[in-house]
């Protein structure tokens, strides 16, 4: 058992650094979804639309990141690739179809009813599951570059992660792998930098120097964000300009580095922060349910006559968080792991089954064995749960040019 494989255990400012974001991300959708309800208006609604998705999905990029390079040291780069990669699309087949068919069954009840031919079209991006798509992609284009091999290779590995999000910065196009683009300079820069680094150093940052981060980064985060100065990366591309690229880049760090310092101050908490940190955990399964409560929750609200913003917002999103918990915790009880986990039979077909030190490193560390999944987590797999972790972001399926649509109604 090698010490990079037990380290994140240790600490909870990860996992938490996961909740804070998959909140933000149903919380992103529920906003989203208040437009046709006509409950906000411009300029507020997208005001705030802009402050959440300037950062949010970064966060997940850049988590997604830090376990890579000892993932694919230790499993073998295109091994650990593609069995990432059959459970990200395993899970972009199986709930996309299950949200789809709810929106088909509930017809004009939600915000965008959608026709059964667009279960066919596997290729384009089924509404915020366009995340395991982009996560594919950067586990292909991570084992091709391998920028943990020198230094010279992490430069230039950066380097073009960086001009190729300038490029694509707030645009998406309607193919699997095609939305998203402008995350991939977060992914590779935790690829770069490493859990275990990054981890290292949260463990010598103190409380204060943690606040100072929150209220400077936070500030710089929110007022790009409000104030429309900024483009965040995967969405209003239509009306982007080169200063509003620069500007949703500074921002969008900004964001993430806000969060990591709020998740920091948070771990130190200790055991009163374990909620929070079991949400972070299980993230994914947030992630790939929340709309089926978010939806539920806003239809039953507005049969019910309520108008007030604070509820349309509020309920919704607890729903979004609380029962995706709800169906994990009924799935693991009836063992219906395919739920969360690529099925093994797949991922026997695929040749996607966790190598043996994996398994052995998951034991040592008291984690679930090959082929038992333990908790699901959106943000990238770490070294003890060889899943993917996910965001996405909540977020909308765009086309080029796009301003804001949300895949929630």
């Amino acid at each position: 058992m090698t010490r990079d494989s037990v380290q994140p255990a240790r600490d909870a400012t990860i996992d938490i650094a996961k909740a804070l974001a998959i909140i933000l991300i149903v919380l992103g959708h529920v906003w989203r979804a208040l437009e046709p309800a006509e409950l906000v208006e411009d300029p507020l609604l997208t005001q705030v639309d802009s402050v959440i998705y300037m950062s949010h999905l970064s966060v997940f990029a850049f988590l997604a990141g830090l376990f890579v390079a000892s993932g694919m040291r230790r499993d073998g780069a295109w091994h650990y690739a593609r069995a990432r990669s059959v459970t990200f699309l395993w899970l972009y087949m199986l709930w996309s179809t299950l949200q789809l068919l709810l929106k088909i069954g509930m017809g004009s009840a939600v915000n965008d009813p959608v026709h059964p031919v667009e279960l066919l079209m596997i290729w384009e991006p089924k509404e915020q599951f366009w995340f395991f798509g982009w996560i594919t992609v950067m586990m292909l284009l991570a084992a091709v570059a391998k920028p943990w091999r020198s230094q010279r290779a992490a430069v230039v590995t950066l380097g073009l992660a960086a001009l190729g999000s300038a490029v694509v910065w707030g645009l998406n196009w309607r193919i699997l792998g095609g939305e998203g683009l402008a995350l991939t300079v977060f992914f590779f820069l935790g690829v770069v930098l490493t859990g275990k680094r990054l981890l290292s150093w949260v463990q010598r940052f103190g409380v204060g120097w943690a606040g100072g981060v929150v209220i400077g980064a936070g500030a710089v985060w929110v007022v790009l964000g409000y104030t429309l100065l900024a483009t965040p990366p995967t969405a209003y591309g239509d009306i982007r300009t080169a200063p509003s690229v620069a500007l949703g880049f500074i921002g969008s760090s900004a964001g993430v580095l806000a969060i990591l310092a709020v998740a920091l101050l948070l771990a130190r908490m200790g055991h009163r922060a374990r909620w929070l940190a079991r949400i972070g955990e299980l993230s994914l399964v947030i992630f790939v349910a929340h709309i089926f409560f978010t939806a539920s929750t806003r239809i039953v609200l507005g049969m019910l006559g309520v108008e007030a913003l604070a509820v349309h917002v509020a309920l919704p999103t607890l729903g979004g968080v609380i029962g995706p918990l709800m169906i994990y915790a009924v799935a693991q009880r009836l063992g219906q792991d395919w739920l969360f986990e690529a099925p093994e039979w797949l991922r026997q077909l695929t040749g996607a089954v966790p190598s043996r030190s994996a398994g052995a490193a998951r034991s040592e560390a008291g984690r679930p064995e090959a082929g038992r999944p333990g908790a699901p987590e959106l943000g990238g797999p770490t070294p003890d749960a060889a899943r993917p972790d996910a965001p996405h972001r909540a977020a909308p399926r765009p086309e080029v040019p796009q301003t804001r649509q949300d895949p929630s109604r």
